[in-house]
């Protein structure tokens, strides 16, 4: 029996295909730098220990509130021993970027935490904690305090995320009880009684009804709390 004679063939792979033979005369092509993949650069570092809140599920645990401009103002407690008041007002620094700033003393920190649960954190009602283990309130007169050694329903603000040119943009409602009145914390001046004393001081309050500018405050919490993006 005969057998015709038949070209050969053979399957092709990426791995085993034949290099193209280089000519001796034709010039070498120069190496240029783009033809080396660049190593890609490293991200850089956040160093920042305290950070803005992403959503109102970051505002349990230490805390600090600043109240936005050019001069920026800290929600804090008298740093002084000596003062034993309830007071509860703003410690002014001149001149600070809201990006860079933290607290620098623990005066300045309060711890939130839940008292009344929302849903999915919307409508969740948080109380505040000061250094001193006391809590932030507000009286029907206005008036805010850091005196209360024990949670009731003038203890329990109700975080409202307010869109900003700041990252962190927060603002804390009372719902006082009894009624169908609405008041937020707010930065406001006080002039002072004694005509001898120096000008308006800053103070926190909770006359405001609704939210302006004074009732707008930028939350940090720390920085390894806030791991995970907003909901």
């Amino acid at each position: 029996m005969e057998y015709q004679e038949t070209k050969k063939t053979k399957l092709a792979f990426k791995s085993n295909k034949r290099k193209a033979t280089s000519n001796p005369d034709k010039p070498k092509r120069k190496s240029t730098s783009s033809s080396h993949k660049s190593k890609p650069k490293p991200k850089p570092v956040d160093t920042r220990t305290w950070v803005p809140i992403r959503s109102e599920s970051d505002l349990s645990g230490p805390l600090v509130f600043y109240h936005p401009g050019p001069c920026i103002h800290t929600l804090s407690i008298p740093s002084s021993s000596l003062d034993s008041s309830n007071s509860i007002a703003f410690y002014s620094q001149p001149n600070a970027a809201i990006e860079e700033i933290e607290p620098i003393r623990v005066e300045q920190v309060f711890v939130g935490r839940v008292s009344v649960p929302g849903n999915n954190d919307v409508g969740t009602r948080r109380s505040f904690k000061s250094s001193r283990g006391l809590y932030v309130s507000a009286g029907r007169d206005g008036r805010v305090e850091c005196g209360a050694a024990a949670i009731g329903a003038l203890e329990m603000w109700t975080p409202v995320m307010v869109q900003c040119e700041h990252e962190g943009a927060v603002a804390l409602k009372m719902c006082l009880p009894g009624c169908d009145d609405v008041r937020y914390l707010s930065i406001g001046t006080q002039e002072p009684q004694d005509p001898k004393e120096p000008g308006a001081h800053v103070e926190a309050n909770a006359h405001a009804t609704s939210i302006g500018t004074h009732q707008i405050f930028i939350a940090k919490c720390q920085a390894n709390r806030s791991l995970q993006p907003p909901a």
